[in-house]
Formats: C-alpha cells, sequence, structure tokens
C-alpha cells in the first residue's frame, strides 16, 4: 500500500499544478497570443472560453466516472491528456490548432 501512495502523490501535485496553472495564467497571456498567432485580441480570448467549455463539460463526466473502480487509472489518463494538450499548444503552427490543445488542456 505504501508503494501505490508514494506513486499517486506526485500524480495529485502534478495536477493540483497544471489545474492552477491553466486556469489563471491564461488570462495574462491573450494579448501575447494574440500577437504571435496573428489574430484578433477577442478571437484569442478563445483560448479561455474553450477551456471553460471543456472543462463544464469534462468535471460532471470526470466526477461520474471517479465513482468506479479505476480512480487511479483515470486520473493517470486525464494526466496525459493535459500534457497532450500542452505539447499541442506549444507547437501549435495556428490558432484552430493552438485550441485544440487547450481544449485538450
Amino acid at each position: 500500500m505504501p508503494d501505490e501512495r508514494s506513486r499517486l502523490v506526485p500524480a495529485l501535485i502534478y495536477s493540483a499544478l497544471c489545474t492552477a496553472i491553466v486556469s489563471s495564467l491564461g488570462m495574462l497571456l491573450v494579448p501575447s497570443i494574440a500577437a504571435d498567432m496573428d489574430v484578433s485580441v477577442s478571437t484569442a480570448q478563445w483560448m479561455l472560453t474553450v477551456n471553460l467549455l471543456v472543462g463544464a463539460i469534462a468535471t460532471p463526466v470526470m466526477g461520474r466516472l471517479s465513482d468506479g473502480p479505476h480512480k487511479k487509472r483515470l486520473l493517470l489518463v486525464s494526466l496525459v491528456v493535459i500534457l497532450i494538450g500542452s505539447v499541442t499548444a506549444a507547437t501549435a503552427p495556428n490558432f484552430t490548432v493552438f485550441l485544440i490543445g487547450r481544449g485538450l488542456q
């Protein structure tokens, strides 16, 4: 049992930090993203909106799924999805791909 907890604690810390960073830093980056992606500021604000929309859908679904027997697997899969979204957003060639990455985050 201690071995399972020792592996779970870093995953929980990582998920808490990802949540804090993804949800709070985005607002400060809107003007920079607009300039880098060559879109208007109002269009760049979709990077915040898409994150909130996907979160509003994913939260009850993840909550329901976490009631089952695969809580740890669900947490790890969600962390992998966040990582894939982060890499996608960081390497996005255009704003559409960037929004897909933000949605995965």
